[in-house]
């Protein structure tokens, strides 16, 4: 099995955690810079797509309220499917993966403060850079976390 095949999806990109108190003192200057430009598109589809979940989850509903949506975005991590940054050597093998980006993002409008971390894959076979089809992007792994379970290092894993 590749690891490209939708039974093994590629593993994540390894995520720097920005801690609670710098994520709620220094929020907005991480929100301008946490994601290169050349992964901004990336970043606002899956932010669409971890949304989309939150908002149809009755679980995250029931903890945190209606009208939730998907913040600034504290970090990030990205690999890309020519294994440019990754260690696994896709790429010296001539393979072609998924590009993958996990985001550690804030989750505005609800009763209480949290924060989402999204897993995604995007496809770019036969997609062009400007491409607006949200079809190429995939959300692999969603967790929620309200600033309980931070303190803790907990987080509810959202059913995709």
């Amino acid at each position: 099995s590749s690891p490209s095949s939708p039974s093994s999806p590629p593993p994540q990109p390894k995520l720097k955690r920005i801690p609670l108190p710098v994520a709620l003192a220094g929020g907005l200057f991480l929100f301008a810079t946490s994601v290169p430009p050349s992964q901004k598109k990336f970043a606002r589809k899956l932010l669409l797509l971890s949304e989309e979940t939150l908002r149809s989850d009755p679980t995250i509903a029931m903890e945190l309220g209606t009208g939730i949506e998907a913040g600034g975005v504290f970090a990030s991590s990205y690999i890309d499917g020519t294994g440019s940054g990754d260690s696994s050597g896709d790429a010296s093998r001539g393979e072609r993966t998924a590009d993958r980006l996990v985001l550690q993002f804030q989750i505005n409008g609800g009763a209480t403060w949290a924060q989402g971390v999204a897993y995604g894959v995007m496809d770019r076979n036969g997609c062009g850079e400007d491409s607006d089809d949200d079809d190429d992007v995939t959300l692999l792994a969603l967790e929620v976390a309200n600033m309980d379970a931070v303190l803790n290092g907990q987080s509810f894993q959202v059913t995709l």
